[in-house]
């Protein structure tokens, strides 16, 4: 399938491209950065609290739009997503003000996720970027893959290692995480790079990668990455984002009313499935099971017995937990598995809301048409890569940096979409 870009250029039509400079330069080497958080050299300079802070405030007093129509269309939007984060983060703050240590440190991290989801939001503001952003993810998406495999087979070493026994029994070949500080944020960048490769053509993924060879190595490098990590949210993601892509392309001629019908029941289906499994857990455990053994069914009934405890608390306090209760359960709220049990055990349904509200922003972008019209491939990786989120997020805390990242990508379609395609001579 031929991309937008690919087909634009076909027919003598280049992106047309704002003004940048070196503020791009400097976001696209901290995208880069993503993965190394976790080493020594980068902490210390706190490339990883600093640079992301510095470059929102930047682009907030540095504007360089110069299309009066997106630039109305993207300060309407920027105003919401700036309400709906702050939503979620008040009330997620709102339980720990009891506890001034404990308040300052998390409202430091709100405002840093704030950061991190606001930086592509913010610097990714036409096709041309938007297209430098892609590239970026499946950089980093091979070097945590690759980090994964490297380290579970001992090739190499790093500051901070985390290992689980085989589920299949080699005992030479332990689980591993890599770079990345958990597999949640692995599989939404495998979601969203499967769907790219299924997707997109030639000059398009770039680095070589997007003639048959490039994407068989790309995705044998995603096969190792399975391979080390051994991660179920990974396989599952990347399937469901293949899914929920294929889904939509068939769908692209439908009513939009349809369509969207079609995705809400997904994504219902997706929040209503930490209840499923708390009901029918016994026989999820004895599924697990097959799949990783006695280690992973062990795994499986700690998150079953949790997500039953966190949907009782909810049940009684609907608007997130009150402070004494807090303390009691501050274990739960940290650890439990799925992003939006924690949302709701701490900041109730009004953060829980706003999380979805930012999704549905997302997902509002990939929907509509482009102006002039885009091929279907980039709204529906936009809307797969959202289902990669969401799907994602129900196996592991969330809120991480990654997904803060991936999400502003996402809600920076709803402008890239109006972007102009300058005419340009032929020969």
């Amino acid at each position: 399938m031929m991309n937008a870009v690919s087909a634009d250029e076909g027919h003598g039509q280049v992106l047309y491209r704002q003004r940048h400079g070196i503020l791009f330069v400097v976001f696209s080497i901290w995208v880069l950065s993503l993965p190394l958080h976790r080493f020594s050299v980068v902490a210390t300079y706190s490339v990883d609290n600093l640079l992301a802070p510095t470059l929102c405030l930047l682009a907030l007093l540095l504007p360089r739009l110069r299309d009066r129509a997106i630039s109305a269309q993207r300060t309407k939007t920027l105003l919401v997503v700036m309400a709906l984060y702050a939503l979620h983060g008040v009330s997620q703050l709102l339980p720990i003000m009891g506890a001034p240590d404990v308040f300052w440190h998390e409202a430091w991290v709100a405002l840093r996720n704030g950061f991190y989801f606001m930086a592509p939001v913010l610097y990714i503001r036409d096709l041309w970027s938007f297209r430098v952003m892609k590239r970026l993810l499946v950089a980093i998406t091979v070097l945590g893959a690759v980090s994964v495999f490297l380290v579970a087979i001992g090739i190499i070493h790093l500051d901070v290692e985390r290992f689980a026994d085989n589920r299949f029994g080699v005992d030479w070949l332990p689980k591993s995480v890599g770079l990345f500080s958990n597999y949640g944020d692995l599989s939404i960048l495998y979601g969203f790079v499967s769907v790219l490769l299924v997707s997109h053509g030639r000059g398009e993924i770039g680095y070589g990668m997007d003639s048959l060879a490039g994407k068989l190595l790309l995705w044998g490098i995603l096969l190792l990455g399975l391979i080390g990590s051994q991660s179920r949210n990974m396989l599952f993601g990347t399937l469901i984002a293949m899914g929920v892509y294929w889904a939509w392309r068939k769908l692209q001629d439908t009513r939009g009313s349809q369509r969207f019908v079609l995705i809400s029941i997904f994504f219902a289906a997706a929040i209503a499935l930490p209840g499923l499994a708390a009901v029918f857990g016994n026989m999820l455990v004895s599924g697990v099971s097959s799949l990783g053994g006695a280690e992973a069914q062990h795994t499986a009934v700690g998150r079953l017995e949790s997500y039953a405890q966190a949907i009782a608390l909810i049940v009684k306090y609907p608007f997130g937990v009150n402070y004494d209760q807090y303390q009691q359960w501050a274990g739960l709220i940290y650890h439990v598995h799925n992003m939006w049990l924690k949302l709701l055990l701490n900041g109730g349904i009004l953060s829980a809301g706003a999380v979805l509200g930012l999704f549905w922003i997302a997902y509002r972008g990939g929907s509509r048409a482009g102006q002039p019209p885009l091929l279907a491939v980039e709204p529906a990786l936009v809307v797969a890569s959202a289902a990669a989120i969401f799907i994602a997020v129900e196996f592991y805390p969330g809120l991480s940096d990654m997904m803060w990242v991936m999400l502003g990508t996402l809600v920076s379609f709803n402008w890239v979409r109006r972007q102009r395609v300058a005419e340009v001579p032929r020969g």
